[in-house]
């Protein structure tokens, strides 16, 4: 299942480090390079080029609404 919701940073979050469109997900988390949980936040650009983020860093740095 698929939710599309909108959101924006805090300000003061670190950069977001993006996978190449189309390479497999990393294994860490693309703001703080820690371990990602079973299930991450994830998120990808028109290009394909994606990210995924630890519980702690979409807590802290996101703002998501409905």
């Amino acid at each position: 299942m698929t939710e599309t919701r909108r959101f924006t940073l805090r300000p003061g979050s670190p950069p977001i480090v993006w996978g190449k469109p189309d390479s497999p997900r990393r294994n860490l988390c693309a703001m703080c390079h820690g371990a990602l949980p079973e299930v991450p936040f994830m998120l990808w650009k028109d290009d394909g080029s994606g990210a995924s983020f630890c519980d702690d860093c979409v807590e802290r740095y996101f703002v998501i609404g409905p």
